[in-house]
């Protein structure tokens, strides 16, 4: 009888220290992700961010908060940050690469993701890379990366009606693509057309 209710108090106080160990996790990842937010906002490439000290193994607080496909939205943002859409790769050795991997995880994302206004903004990022893409003297190259864009501009659109910002960069897309030559010599390329309501926003920008 003793040993039996030894035992249970050894269980009862193990519970309990994981209970409390579980909800210190949960404070901290909701904390950490409320104040890397404010951080990412400042400084998008800044490193380390939405990653608490947990003190439970194996995420467990993360995956009771569910928090897998929230972090992955917000990495998936500052891969874009990190790969300088609008910056020259001759500044920065490896950005070829980091724009690769912006690339494939914005398409990934916006992909798989349900939700209309992430899908939405993560398609309206990897059309900006396209433009970015597009600053280039090849203009067989340029053709590819602007119409690549614009078919990421109407997919935001496609998820997102109301994203002011992928209808700004539809229409900019689209009267750059009227100007390009089209790989025969005649005429001009032209967009399949143009999007209506264009926003007062920057190109790309959202969060």
């Amino acid at each position: 009888m003793t040993l039996r209710w030894v035992t249970a108090c050894i269980v009862a106080l193990a519970v309990a220290v994981l209970t409390l160990l579980l909800a210190l996790d949960v404070g901290r990842w909701q904390t950490t992700i409320s104040h890397d937010d404010v951080r990412f906002k400042a400084t998008p490439t800044r490193a380390n961010l939405w990653r608490p000290d947990e003190l439970l193994p194996f995420h467990a607080a993360r995956s009771l908060l569910r928090l897998d496909d929230d972090i992955e939205y917000r990495e998936t943002l500052r891969n874009f940050w990190l790969a300088r859409p609008h910056g020259s790769s001759l500044t920065q050795l490896n950005l070829d690469a980091l724009r690769s991997e912006a690339i494939v995880t914005l398409a990934n994302f916006a992909r798989e993701q349900r939700e209309p206004l992430r899908r939405g903004q993560t398609a309206n990022l990897l059309g900006v890379m396209g433009l970015g893409l597009a600053t280039t003297d090849d203009p067989g190259q340029r053709l590819r990366f602007l119409l690549y864009a614009s078919r990421a501009f109407r997919g935001a659109l496609t998820a997102d009606p109301n994203n002011e910002d992928a209808k700004f960069n539809l229409e900019l897309t689209l009267r750059l693509l009227q100007r390009q030559p089209t790989r025969t010599g005649g005429g001009t390329a032209h967009g399949p057309g143009r999007a209506s309501g264009a926003a007062l926003a920057q190109p790309g920008s959202g969060y």
